[in-house]
């Protein structure tokens, strides 16, 4: 997950105008991204205190109170007031809001084509729900503030490879006389291919829950076989011999399996030190004075002393921005000290950016943990090959 703006003003915006005390104000936003709103950050010109909210749109207008705060001191300079999270989606249209009981102390900004609107509110009134009508329209404004939060990222497209896939179910049921029920596990669509012959053979199909099941062979009627359980293995094989015998092979969810543990096939593994464990960045604010923020890892410098970076960022203009850039450059650091990949049978409950724990002493892993940032699923019968390949990262 990636955090940043998802729509509103730009930190650089100067004040061209003012709002009055007790008038809810709010302006139409597309949002640049999908994602969830944690924050609302605000210009203000003087002190005072600010309510905040965002609402949805309904042709061209504010309808349903999406988010609201109650009542947050402001300072001369850009604040953040954390909100409560709330999805928005990308090219979707959004008003954000806000009233305060001081005037001139939240900026605008003309801005040709946007859409601005306010009416009366005491500050101490809750925002309408849904916004209802009596605004005044002063297009050709917007407010100076902006919705941050978490950024949803998803591929542009995705590559299959043919021969990579869902293996394929192949039941032949024979001979005749013989009742045979086969109950097959998630996934919840079935790609099968049935072939039962000869007529006269009742088949019963169904979906359950996946569990593990192994090789087993039924002959002849009157003998007791025991089905072993070891490492674990997807797949089901059932002979039945000879003609008169009824056997059941179910797929579904005995209380004696459980799919937890996972052969380690292959793994390679690498935990280092980040070659950076303290950031100092300098920027520059509206008038060309320098501002500076740090960020440190104590930990980290304490097992091999500073190792320092120091970087210039023109772009940055205050120093909470400063040490929130400088907090990012070390985060990122940080998710790149632990590495691997590790191959292992097919696991059908294997997700992305799960965390893992690998038990390998070959490699001196014990209880490591890592998160999975990436798989690949191979599959090759023409080289016997049926694997999950986890691509690992710190966790």
């Amino acid at each position: 997950m990636a955090t940043g703006k998802l729509f509103g003003a730009d930190t650089g915006d100067t004040i061209l105008g003012y709002a009055a005390s007790d008038y809810i104000c709010v302006c139409k936003w597309v949002s640049d991204y999908t994602g969830k709103v944690t924050e609302i950050r605000i210009r203000a010109a003087k002190s005072g205190n600010v309510k905040v909210g965002l609402y949805d749109d309904s042709e061209n207008n504010p309808h349903n109170l999406l988010l609201a705060t109650g009542s947050t001191a402001v300072t001369a300079g850009w604040n953040t007031i954390s909100v409560t999270p709330t999805n928005v989606t990308q090219g979707t249209s959004y008003w954000t809001a806000y009233d305060t009981d001081t005037s001139n102390c939240v900026g605008l900004k003309a801005d040709i084509g946007r859409r601005h609107q306010y009416k009366s509110l005491a500050f101490s009134s809750s925002f309408p729900n849904p916004a209802g009508s009596g605004w005044t329209v002063t297009d050709g404004y917007r407010e100076i503030n902006a919705a941050w939060g978490i950024l949803v990222l998803s591929p542009s497209s995705i590559s299959q490879p043919v021969t990579h896939g869902t293996p394929k179910l192949s039941l032949i049921l024979k001979p005749s006389g013989i009742v045979q029920a086969v109950a097959i596990g998630t996934p919840a669509v079935v790609t099968s291919s049935l072939v039962i012959y000869p007529p006269g053979i009742a088949q019963v199909a169904g979906v359950g829950t996946p569990c593990l099941l192994y090789p087993q062979v039924v002959s002849p009627p009157g003998i007791a076989q025991v089905v072993g359980v070891g490492q674990p293995w997807v797949g089901i094989f059932g002979f039945v011999k000879p003609a008169g015998t009824v056997q059941q092979i179910s797929i579904g969810s005995p209380s004696l399996y459980k799919y937890v543990w996972h052969v380690v096939l292959d793994g390679q593994y690498a935990t280092e030190t980040p070659r950076i464990n303290r950031t100092y960045i300098i920027g520059r604010d509206a008038v060309g004075n320098p501002v500076y923020g740090m960020s440190q890892d104590a930990a980290e410098m304490a097992l091999v002393g500073e190792r320092l970076d120091f970087r210039q960022e023109p772009a940055v203009n205050g120093a909470d921005r400063a040490a929130e850039v400088a907090g990012s450059i070390l985060a990122r650091m940080r998710l790149s000290k632990a590495s691997g990949v590790m191959v292992i049978p097919p696991n059908c409950g294997q997700e992305l950016w799960d965390v893992v724990q690998v038990w390998d002493s070959a490699a001196n892993q014990t209880a490591a943990k890592f998160r999975v940032i990436g798989i690949r699923f191979e599959y090759s019968p023409g080289q016997a090959r049926h694997e999950h390949r986890l691509i690992l990262g710190n966790p």
